[in-house]
């Protein structure tokens, strides 16, 4: 089983590790754009990417989130600098650099494609620094900070580990890349990431391969929901049936909800249901950031959407209930098969 972090403690935030990015979102292309022409669209969207998708998903939740990443001193990352102080993400272990990173995502048919300028560097996490609740990055930023997350999971009350991946253009999709996974308490790969490095043919495949390496393993599938594996129980769990814009931030947002619900000490299967819902309350509109969901949209999507089989909500008694510190543990025991 994973660590459980708590929410009792105040002072201790989530922490999101990785680089930040000035999105700029366009919606509603009728066709990819050619060389030479120009398309004009119906919406743009400007808002914070990259992690901080993920830090202000988590504060929109309610969960005190800090981000640790570099901010551009230039009008780009003044801008990205304004928008995250706006929405209360906790910057006091970001750092500046001259220039930030762009990112030009171009929605069309349900996918984004995206162009990018900037590097994907962060600062180290530093030894003396307090230990979060949750800590939320990709394994590179894992493999770095190897001692002081090691030293913050070996506190009474441990900081609970929820560790991605990316691509690989190197194509080698090494063993060695997977080492930081012993720090890892939750993995979020998506389908294709997971596959390429367990070499295996299927999300439910690559999903039990990963579980004897880490407790829990949520294979993200896109439009086809998602597979999770905790060693013991398998599970399939499609995405909500809703109208499709822009996917941009999704993953991030599937994120955030499986970190709000162990962190609420949901059990496996509700808490992929959660994730898989905070996610697609992101879609219907433009952006990432910008449509993160706080609980109460997240409760009145479900309350208009069929249910897939298998979607279990228990987290809305947590809605309905903000007080409520976790769902009883009979009905938890029940949710998770």
């Amino acid at each position: 089983m994973p660590h459980r972090a708590t929410l009792t403690d105040p002072d201790r935030r989530v922490l999101v590790v990785g680089p930040t990015f000035l999105d700029v979102v366009m919606s509603g292309l009728t066709h990819a754009t050619a060389p030479g022409e120009e398309q004009r669209v119906e919406d743009c969207a400007l808002m914070p990417g990259g992690a901080a998708n993920q830090a202000v998903a988590l504060t929109r939740l309610g969960l005190p989130t800090g981000l640790c990443t570099y901010l551009g001193t230039d009008p780009a990352g003044q801008l990205v600098t304004d928008m995250l102080e706006a929405e209360e993400v906790d910057l006091s272990r970001a750092e500046h650099t001259r220039r930030q990173n762009v990112t030009v995502s171009l929605a069309l048919d349900g996918d984004r494609a995206l162009t990018t300028c900037g590097a994907d560097d962060v600062p180290a996490l530093s030894p003396d620094a307090s230990a979060p609740t949750a800590l939320v990055a990709d394994l590179g930023a894992i493999g770095a900070g190897t001692d002081t997350i090691a030293r913050w999971r070996g506190r009474p009350t441990p900081t609970m580990v929820f560790g991605d991946t990316g691509w690989d253009p190197t194509g080698r999709w090494s063993e060695e890349d997977l080492a930081p996974l012993d720090l890892v308490d939750v993995f979020t790969p998506n389908e294709s990431e997971a596959i390429h490095y367990t070499r295996t043919d299927t999300a439910a495949e690559a999903a039990r391969a990963l579980a004897e390496r880490v407790p829990v393993v949520v294979v993200t599938c896109g439009g086809d929901g998602a597979v999770a594996c905790d060693g013991e129980e398998l599970l399939t769990l499609p995405a909500l049936g809703v109208p499709v814009v822009d996917s941009t931030g999704a993953g991030d947002a599937f994120t955030a909800g499986l970190v709000w619900a162990y962190l609420h000490d949901l059990g496996l299967r509700p808490a992929v249901s959660l994730a898989c819902a905070v996610a697609a309350a992101t879609l219907g509109r433009p952006g990432g950031s910008l449509n993160a969901p706080a609980p109460a949209q997240v409760a009145a999507l479900l309350r208009t959407t069929p249910l897939p089989e298998g979607f279990i909500p228990d987290f809305l008694n947590l809605i309905d209930d903000p007080a409520e510190p976790a769902v009883p543990p009979k009905s938890r025991q029940q949710s998770t098969r």
